[in-house]
């Protein structure tokens, strides 16, 4: 594996997916095919009965897409990127085994996306995050996404502060809204994740497969991912979104005024 990419160890019946991108685990096109290749990998392994997906570095466990990247494309091939991303979070919700979330930093924008494919998350008191703020960009997390976060959320004022107002949680926030499953400090984050996975690897695989379909089975409707790519295409290729977007590449504030 490339240090761009996705590092596989074995821990037992535990498969670890590390993300290495220094410094914030951006999701470059290539980190998304070789977690996309992992995910697969791992579901299809008789051996593997557990999946922990976790940070290799401080203080982030991905900060989202790679906009650089983005930008650096031909307009036509952008889209290609959230397509991706959403290709792995979709890998994860099908896995038929369990998979917990190793959050030791913040998890934002792209990153929450693939936090919340997860089946646990485990996140640092210290520096956890969670946002799904694609409206700072002049874009949607889409309904399929929203209906996911909804769906974890035991309050849905913190859903609507989230996505309408690009609202980040705290990790006590996000522990007491139901988005994340555990909250512990920074250095025993990936240690409790292990300890969880393999709690679960204990599971009787047929029964957790079947179970875990069912209960996914309303956020991998094709008529929901349909509906939910026209939607982020269409803003996509709207001038908000190009405005967002480069105002984040260029750290600055956005105006969306005509």
């Amino acid at each position: 594996m490339t240090m761009d990419a996705v590092v596989a160890r074995d821990e037992g019946p535990v498969r670890v997916l590390t993300l290495t991108r220094a410094p914030g685990n951006t999701l470059a096109l290539a980190v998304l095919a070789s977690l996309r290749a992992e995910i697969d990998r791992a579901a299809g392994d008789p051996r593997v009965r557990a999946v922990v997906l976790a940070s290799g570095l401080p203080k982030y466990f991905s900060s989202g897409l790679d906009l650089q990247e983005i930008m650096a494309l031909p307009e036509e091939k952008r889209p290609q990127a959230f397509e991706s991303l959403l290709h792995c979070y979709r890998a994860l919700l099908a896995a038929p085994k369990p998979v917990v979330a190793s959050l030791s930093g913040a998890a934002i924008l792209g990153g929450w996306i693939i936090a919340m494919g997860c089946d646990w998350r485990v996140m640092a008191e210290e520096s956890g995050k969670a946002a799904l703020s694609e409206i700072r960009l002049g874009l949607t997390p889409t309904p399929a996404l929203v209906t996911r976060l909804s769906a974890l959320a035991v309050d849905q004022r913190v859903v609507k502060d989230m996505v309408l107002r690009g609202q980040t949680l705290r990790a006590a926030e996000a522990l007491a809204a139901g988005l994340v499953d555990e909250i512990v400090p920074e250095a025993q984050v990936f240690e409790r994740s292990l300890a969880l996975a393999k709690r679960l690897a204990k599971s009787a695989p047929a029964a957790f497969a079947s179970l875990k379909k069912g209960l996914n089975a309303p956020f991998l409707s094709e008529e929901l991912w349909t509906r939910s790519l026209s939607e982020f295409n269409i803003l996509f290729a709207g001038t908000e979104a190009r405005e967002g977007m480069a105002a984040m590449r260029d750290k600055r504030r956005p105006r969306w005024e005509d």
